[in-house]
């Protein structure tokens, strides 16, 4: 399904994104490869193909799916697909993996003696995500609620993915000096952060799926916060408290900044949902109808502009 949905990116040779306030890493890929717009569709696609695994693998790893589920799969390759501008090189989708990884680690530090190790790591995997994409750089504040819900409310401990996400910018902007991008950098920082626009520029077509994957995800959380399974304990409740927090960090970020279907973490985080829910669901045939109909109108999202029919 994710070659099927990808392919009219290659089919179109969609285009990549570069500017002055694109982000270091993206921009030195770009640059590698901006003779070949299908290397580079490659390039992201394997990205996405892995942020699909890892995020089935977080689902599964900590009991919020069936340990053998793939539903975590479907839904999030549904979701990155939302629009037929979203199967492209945007710098979200090179900075999934690493966004994922810090979710995964941010669910294990509740259940190790020595969370430390723990904390360092979600701090570099969010520095590494933000050379990618800028506005993961919020998810800093993301791990400051997470560790409150999570119980851990000491200073030191909010400290330390703060400073692990300083250590990895200080050498990036240290590496930057020594070759004469220092002023290129901080300028493109400045050009992201300063043109926040709050733009609602959207096609009907996309404004339509917004609305419909919103109130899926609505219907998802009132499912997954009243579900009685057993096997759902305080650790379950915490893992969800964690992803409501990156949801409405997502829903602000989405509006931050064009193009708006770029700014797709939110629906990461609708597939996060939807997959609880639907993989609890006492009536596996209404779940089998859901996704079925969800894929037919995700398809035609992405083939009918192959024909010159826009919505």
């Amino acid at each position: 399904m994710a070659i099927i949905l990808w392919l009219p990116t290659f089919i179109t040779k969609s285009a990549f994104f570069i500017g002055d306030d694109n982000t270091p890493l993206y921009n030195i890929i770009i640059s590698l490869f901006d003779f070949s717009p299908f290397i580079i569709n490659t390039i992201v696609f394997a990205i996405f193909v892995i942020s699909l695994f890892l995020f089935n693998s977080v689902l599964s790893a900590n009991r919020l799916v069936n340990k053998y589920s793939t539903v975590g799969s479907y839904t999030f390759v549904l979701m990155m697909c939302v629009s037929s501008n979203m199967p492209a090189c945007y710098p979200f989708i090179l900075a999934c993996p690493f966004i994922l990884m810090a979710m995964h680690t941010l669910f294990l530090i509740y259940q190790t003696e020595n969370p430390e190790n723990y904390m360092m790591n979600i701090g570099y995997f969010i520095a590494v995500a933000s050379l990618f994409y800028y506005p993961s750089i919020f998810l800093m504040l993301w791990v400051f609620v997470s560790f409150l819900i999570l119980g851990f409310r000491k200073l030191r401990y909010i400290l330390i993915p703060f400073v692990a996400f300083m250590i990895v910018n200080a050498i990036v902007i240290g590496v930057a000096f020594l070759f004469g991008n220092y002023d290129n950098l901080i300028e493109s920082y400045s050009s992201f952060f300063n043109n926040v626009t709050l733009s609602f520029d959207m096609t009907v077509g996309n404004v339509f799926m917004l609305i419909l994957t919103t109130f899926l995800f609505i219907i998802s959380l009132i499912k997954v916060l009243g579900s009685r399974n057993s096997d759902y304990g305080s650790n379950f409740k915490k893992r969800v408290g964690v992803g409501i927090v990156m949801t409405v960090l997502s829903a602000l970020v989405f509006f931050m900044h064009g193009p708006l279907m770029g700014n797709i973490m939110i629906f990461m985080m609708y597939a996060f949902f939807y997959a609880i829910a639907l993989s609890d669901m006492k009536k596996s045939k209404i779940a089998d109808i859901v996704m079925i109909v969800m894929t037919v109108i995700f398809l035609a999202n992405q083939y009918l502009p192959l024909f010159g029919i826009t919505i």
